[in-house]
């Protein structure tokens, strides 16, 4: 449901990159105290995790930006096409084998891939800058939940610290491209006007969100962990068809069977290949 506070505050006076910096850059001035704090205890904040930081956060922070730039089941189907990027990804720089499920999980999303690009224009490429920033967002993600799996575990805090503070550097770039939807940064009163609701979201949704998803992923299985995040992708999807007025037909339907049953192939038939318990 992230999409929802993202265009509630384009709606109501941020322009689209400024919109994400301020979802982004919200969360990191509340978490601060907490980071000088550890800081003065000699505790690692998670600024020193920069190139995680930058991975993930990023990835978000350009998926979040897509989501003002193209119609949202669009992006989401688009971003979570990240199946695909990392069987490619696995097989190249880690020489994993590519075994059937991770075969049909690549089939499948590359046939969503195509679906969603192409079943409306029958050319398959991006229509958008939002279309781009998606599939963009999903290809640095499945590169840095690679980094993720490959670096020892931190302290929960400097993981949800570096993500916002490294997805925020991200956002401002976004932020000072010179595109249309970005127009102008906002005045100090229309900020000061939508600051209740900044803090609202960053301490009732963002921060706990987070803190939540990477707090769980600790203590489940991986392959449960993917099914459960696949339920991201449903909810999102479904949300926007039925809050939204944007294209939701046969096309938009066949690729999200496509992308999410990649990503279902994906997670669950890798517990099912030898050595792995089910």
């Amino acid at each position: 449901m992230f999409w929802l506070p993202l265009r509630a505050f384009e709606e109501n006076g941020l322009a689209a990159g400024w919109a994400n910096l301020a979802v982004f850059a919200t969360p990191v001035v509340l978490l601060l105290p907490v980071a000088l704090l550890r800081m003065s205890k000699r505790l690692p904040t998670g600024v020193g995790n920069a190139a995680t930081g930058l991975l993930v956060g990023g990835a978000v922070a350009l998926y979040s930006e897509s989501v003002l730039h193209t119609d949202v089941a669009r992006a989401l189907i688009l971003f979570y096409v990240t199946p695909v990027w990392s069987t490619i990804l696995e097989a190249t720089l880690l020489k994993r084998r590519l075994t059937a499920s991770r075969t049909a999980a690549l089939v499948l999303g590359l046939g969503g891939l195509i679906t969603i690009l192409g079943g409306r224009t029958g050319v398959p490429v991006p229509q958008n800058f939002g279309d781009t920033l998606a599939l963009l967002a999903g290809m640095v993600w499945a590169y840095g939940s690679m980094q993720v799996r490959a670096n020892p575990a931190v302290v929960i805090f400097e993981t949800v610290f570096s993500f916002f503070l490294y997805g925020s550097l991200v956002a401002v770039v976004i932020a000072l491209l010179p595109i249309e939807l970005n127009t102008h940064p906002p005045t100090g009163a229309e900020f000061l006007r939508l600051l209740p609701w900044l803090i609202l979201a960053a301490v009732g949704f963002l921060i706990p969100v987070m803190w939540g998803l990477l707090w769980g992923s600790k203590h489940i299985d991986a392959g449960r962990l993917g099914i459960l995040l696949q339920m991201e992708a449903v909810v999102g999807i479904g949300s926007a068809a039925l809050l939204t007025d944007e294209p939701f037909g046969i096309v938009e339907v066949i690729g999200t069977l496509l992308v999410v049953g990649a990503g279902v192939v994906d997670v669950a038939g890798e517990g099912l290949e030898p050595g792995n318990s089910a």
